[in-house]
């Protein structure tokens, strides 16, 4: 009998290094191990982008002729899936189409064919062994209801039935098996362990197991090996927290820095969790870090089920700086409670802590999450469809959300894309005002004349300089101006010509070595000490980085 032709379809939230298909890759390596499917199924994994219509999504997917079609439903891809499978429900007749992700079981409504959707079954939770037990029932005609995780579309309606949690010592390695490649991939996507300790109530998280379910580290030993001798250049680690279990945490960046130093790795820590070991470690092997802090105000952090203390968070991050380590942070707006005055404090306290780079959102209340269940109590009015945004609530109405979006656009394209990290509080001193107050005058004035791409470094140093031109000469500090051109623009050509490999030429207003020295830093007392002996320089791409070249 020939085998049963099995798709896994994964449309990515967009191009970039990221888009590695991991869930559906798991999935794959499950079935190909599952020893009462070996040589009874062929799987292919078939990777799909939002500029992809549908209809030819489902139309590559008929051309495989599969038996089985699965999708991994994500909140950016939900209403694309739904598409793709109504499309190649008319194209294949005959093949079952499933869906899993956490989409799928968090919000299972309108997915299964009894509800008028395109799916023959639902997969709930983790997916391996769900999957797996599903093919085998298939196989052998018996009925789905009877796979613990499985919901199907001629079983008992309601909410979808979670599977039990996977055994992660046991699972099979996506890129051990051959499920995925990481030959010609530049990023990976990399597992650890699986459950958080944490209860944040906008999470996923939030409604599960709090217990750490840790992947072997001789299988982690391997995989870093199999990155290694690949060539791969950078690594996500998709644990929610890293640093939860801090002695792993030490073992695992100690077998990095000796096993793979020039992989450049990605992770999710919690401040709190941080000690100087770790900071040391992180900043030795040039790891970028995303932390997140979501809100300053510890009565809002609370509500949310994340207890915090400025003293303590601002100490912890405090070690990263002290240590040289590269991070970020993660704010929310929208949260319970919170307002437009809030936001601002908390993007004032995240910028005083000098982050490398500043993300932030709007809260989304997802489905299958605790906050979901309170949304009711808490007055949140929120978009039914992915990505469920919040539209308002009793202390953040919409109008104020649309002003923090705004503030949160000008941050990022102010301090991240102007790369404004090195001088941002230099600059601001001067003024005398909170960065969220410059930020949003940043906001009104980027509308008021024709921004740059985002994209462009030097249009958007132009824009800078323009903005601080003009916040200067109402503030009457005038005098200091030829200062602020001097730093603004060396570090803007220090990082294009790390980044992008671009040579700057610079009139310095004042000698270059003076302008980087740690003395400069307030500038009013460097501008009345230092002497004016500038002169021009090029800034180019050397082979040990950007040098000085007059």
């Amino acid at each position: 009998m020939a085998p049963f032709r099995i798709v896994l379809v994964c449309i990515h939230v967009g191009r970039g290094e990221q888009a590695v298909p991991l869930g559906a890759a798991c999935v794959a390596s499950a079935l190909r191990t599952d020893e009462a499917l070996i040589g009874r199924v062929s799987v292919e994994i078939l990777e799909s982008y939002p500029d992809e219509p549908s209809s030819g999504l489902a139309s590559r997917i008929a051309a495989a002729k599969a038996d089985l079609v699965g999708f991994s439903l994500y909140v950016w891809n939900r209403l694309a899936s739904i598409e793709c499978a109504a499309s190649l429900r008319r194209l294949l007749p005959e093949a079952v189409l499933f869906v899993g992700g956490p989409d799928a079981g968090a919000n299972p409504g309108g997915l299964l064919r009894s509800a008028a959707g395109p799916f023959d079954f639902i997969v709930a939770g983790e997916g391996e062994s769900a999957t797996a037990a599903a093919v085998r029932a298939i196989a052998s005609r018996t009925a789905l209801e009877s796979v613990a995780g499985v919901t199907a579309s001629d079983g008992v309606s309601g909410a979808a039935r979670f599977a039990p949690l996977e055994d992660a010592s046991s699972l099979p390695s996506p890129w051990l098996s051959g499920a995925l490649s990481a030959d010609k991939r530049d990023c990976v996507l990399w597992e650890l362990a699986r459950g958080c300790p944490y209860a944040c109530s906008y999470c996923y998280e939030s409604k599960g197991e709090r217990k750490l379910r840790r992947i072997p580290e001789e299988r982690l030993a391997a995989e870093l090996s199999l990155f290694k001798a690949a060539g791969v250049k950078s690594a996500f680690v998709l644990d929610p927290t890293f640093n939860a279990d801090k002695e792993r945490a030490r073992r695992l960046l100690d077998l990095i820095a000796k096993e793979a130093p020039d992989i450049h790795f990605h992770f999710e820590v919690r401040a709190e969790s941080l000690d100087r070991g770790l900071a040391k470690r992180f900043a030795r092997i040039g790891a970028s870090l995303q932390i997140g802090l979501q809100t300053a105000r510890p009565e809002i952090a609370e509500r949310v089920g994340r207890p915090f203390d400025r003293g303590l968070f601002a100490s912890k991050v405090g070690l990263l700086n002290e240590e040289g380590a590269v991070f970020g942070l993660d704010l929310m707006y929208g949260l319970p409670g919170d307002d437009l005055g809030g936001f601002r404090q908390s993007l004032d306290f995240a910028l005083s802590l000098y982050p490398n780079n500043l993300d932030m959102f709007r809260l989304a209340v997802l489905p299958g999450t605790a906050l979901f269940e309170e949304a009711a109590a808490f007055g949140l009015d929120f978009d039914a469809d992915a990505p469920y945004l919040v539209r308002s609530t009793p202390t953040f109405p919409a109008r104020d959300l649309d002003k923090a979006r705004l503030l949160s656009e000008a941050a990022d394209l102010f301090y991240n894309r102007g790369r404004a990290v090195p001088w941002f509080n230099q600059v601001l001193h001067p003024l005398s005002e909170k960065p969220s107050f410059f930020l949003e005058g940043f906001a009104a004035f980027a509308r008021s004349v024709r921004a740059p791409d985002k994209r462009d470094p030097v249009g958007v140093e132009r824009l800078q300089l323009e903005y601080l031109d003009k916040r200067y000469e109402s503030a009457g500090l005038e005098y200091l101006l030829p200062a602020v051109w001097d730093v603004v623009r060396f570090n803007g050509a220090y990082a294009r010509a790390l980044a992008e490999g671009i040579e700057t030429t610079i009139d310095f207003n004042f000698d270059p070595n003076e302008v980087l020295d740690p003395d400069a830093s307030d500038l009013e007392t460097f501008v009345s000490l230092a002497d004016r002996r500038g002169g021009r320089y090029r800034v180019v791409c050397g082979s040990d980085g950007p040098e000085l070249i007059r």
